[in-house]
């Protein structure tokens, strides 16, 4: 989906190549859930609706599947919040509901609650503690391009490395870059994500002129489920061998489609093969 729009773009390479099927029966029109909530962050949902799966779009279209009008609620265990829907040109939907009364805490669980056309949604989450990426390491590849390396730590939990470039605040799943817990550290190539509608474009160096956010995420049962079958559809929608045909799973109740997860974060930020900061919660 970008993430949440990962169901209308999937699709294997050679479409053309397999018998005609009507890939649009049983298609009823679902919420498509976005949602995170970060140790030291307020929450972020994305709201939009499926559509058939091998319909042509124009950019409008698409804008016309956000959910602008729902009543989105944090809730935990001490107080609960309305979160405010407001533009945001850096997300796949240019349209999220932020809050700011509850930020995420280690260990903490978190209620999502959906409340549009007469209906309603809800899922659950905890917050996994977090971890940090250890040495970065940058290698030139030709005058423009350059490719980053870091170090994993030893994490009890899953984890995935996102990424944002140029100062946004839009993190993206970087490509392969979602691994199981382990003991030991691992050394690990940090590609750039794809791209959410110019797939054909697609490379996996950063060019020099990027700045690139690196965000190392920990995760709980569900979200490595989650992100990891996600990061197996990418890559098999590009394989006309082995297409993408496994639907992802979903927390949100009520027929919903996607995933309201809790994260533990940090964030080292790359400039022009430099590491200039680093934030950690």
């Amino acid at each position: 989906m970008p993430k949440v729009l990962l169901y209308i773009l999937l699709l294997p390479a050679l479409v053309g190549c397999i018998a005609e099927h009507d890939y649009n029966a049983g298609y009823r029109q679902r919420l498509v859930v976005e949602g995170s909530i970060e140790a030291g962050r307020s929450a972020i949902v994305s709201l939009s609706l499926n559509t058939p799966f091998d319909k042509e779009y124009e950019e409008d279209d698409l804008r016309d599947l956000v959910v602008r009008w729902a009543k989105v609620t944090v809730e935990s265990d001490e107080q609960s919040e309305v979160l405010v829907g407001r533009s945001n040109k850096e997300y796949p939907t240019k349209f999220i509901y932020t809050g700011s009364e509850i930020v995420g805490q280690v260990g903490k669980s978190y209620t999502l609650i959906v409340e549009y056309s007469g209906r309603t949604w809800r899922a659950t989450t905890t917050i996994p503690a977090p971890a940090e990426l250890g040495d970065i390491s940058i290698t030139r590849f030709r005058d423009t391009l350059y490719t980053i390396t870091a170090t994993l730590p030893p994490t009890s939990t899953p984890c995935m490395i996102d990424c944002a470039l140029g100062g946004s605040t839009y993190f993206a799943p970087t490509m392969l870059g979602v691994y199981g817990a382990s003991n030991h550290e691992r050394r690990v190539t940090v590609n750039r994500p794809m791209g959410n509608l110019y797939v054909n474009e697609y490379m996996t160096h950063f060019h020099i002129r990027d700045t690139v956010a690196l965000k190392l995420r920990t995760l709980g049962d569900f979200g490595y489920e989650y992100w990891n079958l996600w990061q197996n559809n990418v890559v098999n929608s590009l394989n006309p061998i082995y297409p993408a045909v496994d639907n992802l799973p979903t927390n949100i109740s009520n027929d919903a489609i996607g995933i309201w997860a809790g994260y533990g974060s940090s964030v080292k930020v790359v400039s022009r093969g430099d590491i200039v900061e680093q934030e950690s919660e």
